[in-house]
């Protein structure tokens, strides 16, 4: 009987664990950012402009990307920072002249996004030309009602 409980209190504390580091994961505030030029998020290529990055309502892997006239779901995955961001921040490749939407880094936080490769990447990244990186600032905006 002991093992048994001593076995449910370490897999309950595996769960309780895993479920704070998926937390730390997930963007809670929208992300605002401005761009100067258009670039690629999923499979939808977008004009220069202020954006806003929010979680989708029912999966946090999906992240939608809204402008002036302009919405665009993207599938992402956590990502771990080489080093934990002093700022938030929103990370495009570059390949010539296309962008395409890579990382989405949150100030203080060891997890990110990356941005699953969509076929509006593959077109801009077949060009033949080697990527470069491009970051642009970002500020948090507290969710208001949908």
């Amino acid at each position: 009987m002991r093992s048994l409980f001593r076995s449910i209190v370490v897999a309950g504390g595996i769960l309780m664990l895993a479920g704070v580091q998926s937390a730390n994961a997930q963007i809670v505030d929208s992300l605002e950012f401005t761009t100067a030029f258009p670039f690629t998020a999923g499979n939808a290529t977008v004009p220069a402009g202020s954006y806003t990055i929010r979680p989708a309502d029912n999966d946090p892997a999906i992240l939608e990307l809204t402008g002036a006239h302009t919405s665009v779901f993207f599938a992402t995955e956590s990502a771990q920072p080489r080093e934990t961001p002093s700022k938030d921040e929103v990370v495009f490749s570059r390949y010539g002249n296309g962008y395409v939407l890579k990382n989405i880094w949150l100030e203080g936080s060891d997890f990110g996004y990356i941005t699953q490769a969509a076929e509006g990447e593959r077109h801009v990244s077949k060009r033949g030309e080697s990527a470069s990186e491009q970051r642009v600032a970002a500020r948090k905006k507290a969710n208001a009602s949908r």
